[in-house]
């Protein structure tokens, strides 16, 4: 009991700062937009990282041309480094209203939304590389995402690519599935990753974010599983002595918007938002890959040694993964569209 207040608490205190960053921003909004000779059209976008990210560099250039093509029609509001709460708040506050955009991967929305099925775009070993990753966010989010999301109250407006997860551990490398038995290895506290772990035989534990640096160099953990930006962001180079490139998780993080706060928008704005979403997603994808390439080499200069799984491995860990993907076919009837996601990231 004590510890639902305690959720209860934060989320009303997040929803809390968020309806002061709406007054703040909207400055007593009479409802009217531009186009009709009121005020501009106010978005609030709230998200996790750090203003010198790769994502907040790309929500900033979101903001700037949306701007500029609706003439201040429409006025975007950028809540970085989780200044309205964390990831699973800020989409609440989405769901709630209190935020029009929030962003994150699919399983999150997943659980912010009470749909699980939406775990499908990430889920474990469906693309290897950027290329699968970016033909899933071209020709798969637009359109079975939106079918999905939309009667949740939320809609897709593009993605960002969050890279490929790999294992960063200090105790040894992992070059075969065998590896991964008994690895204590920091996941996020969502379902889908959490399992992913297991099924290769890990003991996966949802430490938070910012204790894994002091979990791994006290030996309370052995590594982490995540991105090359987000190990060097986070200095994990500095205590950790192997990046294994087990190419687990594809991150896919979408950018959504209230439902009811798009059907306000005037239909020519929500336009340029899409056109300008369209556009800043496939240069970030580009910048991704000059980012992962730079921090793998900031990861070597610092003594990390970088290596790929042994020939076959790759193949045995994913087939580790099947009862997920049975679980997303038969419970949930998306066989036909992991079909899809498995033919378009393959291309």
């Amino acid at each position: 009991m004590k510890k639902n207040l305690k959720k209860w608490a934060a989320l009303t205190m997040a929803a809390a700062l968020a309806a002061t960053a709406t007054a703040c921003t909207r400055g007593g909004n009479s409802g009217q937009t531009a186009e009709e000779g009121g005020e501009a059209i106010e978005l609030k976008l709230a998200h996790i990282y750090s203003t010198n990210s790769n994502e907040d560099q790309y929500f900033r250039e979101f903001k700037e041309r949306v701007e500029e093509r609706t003439e201040g029609a429409v006025k975007i509001s950028i809540f970085p480094n989780s200044q309205l709460g964390s990831e699973a708040e800020t989409m609440q506050q989405v769901v709630l209203g209190t935020v029009d955009i929030a962003f994150g991967e699919g399983s999150s929305w997943a659980n912010a939304v009470n749909k699980a099925e939406l775990g499908v775009f990430g889920l474990p070993y469906l693309c290897s590389d950027l290329d699968g990753q970016a033909a899933i966010m071209r020709e798969i989010i637009p359109v079975e995402g939106t079918e999905m999301m939309v009667p949740t109250g939320i809609r897709p407006l593009f993605s960002f690519s969050g890279s490929i997860r790999h294992a960063i551990l200090k105790t040894k490398p992992i070059y075969t599935l065998e590896d991964c038995k008994g690895v204590k290895i920091r996941v996020p506290e969502v379902t889908l990753f959490v399992d992913t772990w297991k099924n290769l035989g890990a003991n996966p534990t949802t430490t938070p974010w910012s204790d894994v640096y002091t979990a791994i160099s006290q030996g309370v953990v052995d590594g982490a599983e995540v991105d090359a930006c987000t190990i060097v962001d986070s200095n994990l180079q500095e205590v950790t002595k192997y990046y294994s490139k087990t190419g687990h998780i594809s991150t896919i993080n979408i950018a959504a918007i209230n439902e009811d706060k798009w059907q306000s928008i005037p239909e020519e704005y929500q336009q340029i938002l899409l056109d300008v979403g369209a556009e800043v997603q496939e240069e970030q994808i580009k910048a991704r890959k000059v980012a992962d390439d730079d921090a793998i080499a900031v990861m070597e200069a610092a003594g990390v040694v970088v290596n790929e799984l042994d020939d076959g491995e790759y193949e045995k860990m994913a087939a580790a993964q099947q009862p997920m993907y049975d679980q997303y076919a038969e419970d949930y009837g998306l066989g036909e569209l992991i079909r899809k996601l498995q033919e378009v990231s393959a291309k």
